[in-house]
């Protein structure tokens, strides 16, 4: 056993001691294989944000269901210290990325990597599955800007890193068409899904979406405002991975890591 329940209906879950060692060896391969091969440098973003970041991204109004706020104490008097506007968890775990960098002119290209805790989601919890769609999971957001071409071609190596180590400690995988989390239809995402004994998915097949490699041309660069020193067209994109899931796939094929 790797996981269990937290507060029952709660969506979260406990990762056990043999869950923790397997999700940190998967962590050290990540680093191995993606972040010191593409040097990827390791940051810390924050995982709630205020929402004109979510407005700004265009993501409040298609995630509305799925956010969770953050609401701070309020005395008897309807008074309350601290911060005023509206701040919401997180559910992409890039959202702090392009905020940070809002208005600035930066020297390209930037590669960054986040395992730094939990991203948060308020899912249907007839939808909740252990280890797979939880309220509370645990992701490595590879996060990328550059020139047009640096962008394609750092996308197209972390996919090829991540099968490499799917391939290397002997997990069956396959790579599909995946879903943008944005209202635009020219964002290319690539999915690679994982096969993961007795679990079965929309179509009843047993392939569960592992990560998603996405380009997402300059669409979030416009949205806040973000320049090259060198004044020339800028991109952006990123690779998550569902740590929880990759820790339950290991776990339910019997890999020895």
């Amino acid at each position: 056993m790797i996981i269990e329940e937290f507060v029952k209906g709660s969506g979260q879950y406990v990762i056990l001691p043999e869950g923790m060692e397997l999700m940190d060896k998967i962590t050290d391969l990540l680093k191995e294989y993606i972040a010191e091969e593409l040097r990827f440098r390791k940051v810390s973003l924050p995982k709630i944000v205020p929402k004109s970041t979510l407005e700004k991204a265009e993501i409040f109004e298609k995630w509305d269901q799925y956010l969770i706020e953050v609401n701070p104490y309020r005395f008897p008097e309807g008074e309350t210290k601290g911060v005023k506007e509206r701040y919401f968890m997180d559910p992409l775990q890039c959202l702090a990325f392009y905020q940070s960098f809002e208005n600035k002119i930066i020297e390209s290209p930037i590669r960054w990597y986040d395992q730094s805790g939990p991203t948060y989601r308020n899912e249907d919890l007839d939808k909740i599955i252990p280890g797979i769609k939880q309220r509370e999971f645990h992701r490595a957001e590879f996060v990328y800007m550059g020139p047009p071409k640096e962008v394609e071609k750092i996308a197209d190596q972390c996919l090829v890193q991540l099968e490499k180590l799917c391939i290397d400690i002997g997990l069956k995988y396959r790579i599909v068409p995946g879903d943008s989390c944005y209202d635009k239809g020219d964002i290319e995402v690539r999915d690679i899904e994982v096969f993961i004994p007795g679990y079965k998915n929309k179509e009843g097949e047993p392939w569960l979406e592992l990560a998603g490699v996405s380009n997402k041309y300059d669409f979030q660069i416009k949205n806040f405002n973000i320049q090259s020193k060198d004044r020339k067209e800028l991109w952006s994109g990123c690779m998550g991975i569902g740590l929880d899931r990759f820790m339950t796939a290991v776990y339910k094929n019997g890999i020895d890591l």
